[in-house]
Order: C-alpha cells, then structure tokens, then sequence
C-alpha cells in the first residue's frame, strides 16, 4: 500500500477555505479587475495620439496595447484608483450570501 502524500500547506480537503485566505483571494481577484479597469480607460486616452508614420505596419499599434496593460498593472500595484478593496468587499458579501 502506497504511503499518503504529504499534506500540502493550507490544503484543506473539506469545508470552506479559511476566512483569511478568502479575503486574500477576493483582494487578488479585485485588484486583477481594477487592472482591467484602468487599462480600458487608459487605452481611450491613447485613441488619438497617432503611431509612429514611418514603422509603416500596425504593429505599434499591438505594442502600445502591451505597455498600455502594464501601465495599468503598475498603478493598481501602486494603490491604484481605490477600487480593488470595495470590489473584493462586495465578492465576500457575494460568496457569503451563497455559502450554505
């Protein structure tokens, strides 16, 4: 008979996950939203200002979007426009209407 694996640390294989990493997870996908965010509204700011002419392809284009989303990614790790903690606020109260 083959031993049992070693317990991998917070794995948890009933019940609910722990209130702190619950918080944690809700934060991180929070954030991860925020950076979606900022991005889309970043990106608008950006429409009008032209590529350079003499690339002469789209790929700036394609570039600017990149760096665009890393801008984003930057200013939410930053503390970015404050909607990463209500957002992950309301995910608990969501989850937590739905846990029996």
């Amino acid at each position: 008979m083959d031993a049992p694996a070693p317990a991998q640390a917070g794995f948890r294989p009933y019940g609910r996950p722990s209130p702190v990493s619950d918080r944690e997870r809700a934060l991180e996908v929070a954030r991860e939203f925020e950076a979606v965010f900022v991005s889309d509204a970043v990106k608008t700011m950006f429409q009008g200002v032209p590529t350079d002419p003499l690339s002469g392809d789209t790929s700036a284009d394609s570039w600017r979007e990149l760096l665009v989303d890393e801008y984003a990614k930057d200013l939410v790790r930053r503390g970015g426009f404050g909607l990463a903690e209500p957002i992950a606020r309301e995910l608990l109260k969501i989850q937590e209407a739905m846990s029996p």
